[in-house]
């Protein structure tokens, strides 16, 4: 897949500083979010966007690899020549959040599914390299795909530990029904991101 050039680029925000406004005020929400999702698909098929409250503006427009390090550098690239707008902020990957551990998976039916992660426990390994494994589970999951399990396990920890920090340091990941009865280490999701950080605080100190 090639990727895109400066004048592409310059014409994905030609377009969005046209319609920034419409999109904070909502005016035919759905179709301009439509014309954002297929403009950057033109960039490239993969990259994957979300629009959220800013930290210090109205609103904040992430282009996200989607967890790929081979396009982080063409995310950053994107990122770093937006306009400058007086409403709104931009990031290079999904940022951690404060939020309500309520996913919304799609569907080949009318509804997306909608799961709630707050009593998702997990299973962090360590990797050769110093990274981790994590192994995430709900008793209580719905039927869901193998490709709806691992977009459900990546928005849970990209939400709580910003998606430059999985691809930094998250090897591998995935989501199960159920853990073997005697799984070690056993903890809430709610702890992940303290759990990580007590870890790489004791190797650098060690």
């Amino acid at each position: 897949m090639t990727l895109p050039n400066t004048r592409q680029i310059e014409e994905f925000w030609d377009w969005f500083v046209e319609v920034s406004d419409w999109l904070i005020a909502g005016i035919e929400k759905g179709a301009y979010m439509r014309q954002l999702d297929e403009r950057l698909r033109e960039l490239h098929p993969q990259l994957r966007w979300e629009i959220c409250p800013g930290v210090s503006r109205a609103r904040q427009l992430t282009i996200s690899p989607n967890l790929d390090p081979g396009l982080r550098g063409t995310a950053r690239d994107i990122v770093f020549a937006a306009p400058v707008l007086a409403k709104w902020e931009f990031c290079p990957a999904r940022q951690p959040k404060e939020w309500d551990y309520k996913l919304h998976l799609a569907s080949d039916g009318m509804r997306p599914i909608e799961l709630d992660a707050s009593n998702w426990v997990f299973v962090l390994l360590s990797s050769p390299d110093g990274g981790f494994y994590v192994l995430l589970s709900d008793r209580n999951l719905p039927p869901l795909t193998e490709a709806q399990r691992r977009q459900a396990a990546a928005d849970v920890l990209c939400n709580l530990l910003g998606e430059e920090l999985v691809m930094d340091t998250i090897r591998d990941f995935e989501l199960v029904s159920n853990f073997h009865p005697y799984a070690q280490g056993v903890s809430s999701i709610r702890s992940l991101s303290a759990v990580i950080e007590s870890i790489q605080g004791c190797r650098t100190s060690g």
